[in-house]
């Protein structure tokens, strides 16, 4: 079986290339399902495919800022993702060209765009990220 090449990127922003089958792609997402949606980082109408562990945000893991990021922006062409925590992916995920192909060093590099606006944002707005974050932990949660 081919190998493709990705770009896992954890929550924390951690990141690194990896080649790997797509039909082990889960071994790397945490979990044995999978789950994939478009995401852009740029304005130019480039999409790109995340794959990520559909139960992640079921099982408490963290929020990836940076998919969640394209996937906002790749469903309404605006970035300001942390507006809704609703659309939030969690735990890693891995970057891959729009069919499931390789990603190209380009497109890694309009990724890593992304998650320099993450980490500027971060940085500016800790407590609207945190409410953020929080939001999206807390969504499916109902303690009574």
């Amino acid at each position: 079986m081919p190998m493709t090449k990705g770009f896992l990127v954890n929550p924390d922003l951690t990141h690194r290339v990896i080649e790997f089958e797509l039909d082990s792609a889960a071994a790397f997402l945490g979990g044995v399902s999978t789950d994939r949606v478009s995401v852009a980082f740029q304005e130019d109408g480039s999409q790109y495919a995340a794959l990520f562990n559909a139960n992640a945000k079921a099982e408490g893991a963290e929020p990836n800022p940076v998919a969640s990021l394209g996937r906002n922006e790749a469903a309404t062409g605006n970035s300001a993702f942390f507006s809704d925590p609703t659309t939030a992916i969690c735990g890693p995920v891995l970057f891959v060209d729009a069919q499931g192909e390789d990603i190209t060093d380009a497109e890694i590099d309009k990724v890593k765009h992304g998650m320099r606006a993450v980490r500027h944002y971060r940085d500016d707005y800790p407590e609207e990220f945190a409410l953020w974050r929080g939001a999206v932990m807390n969504l499916g949660r109902l303690e009574i």
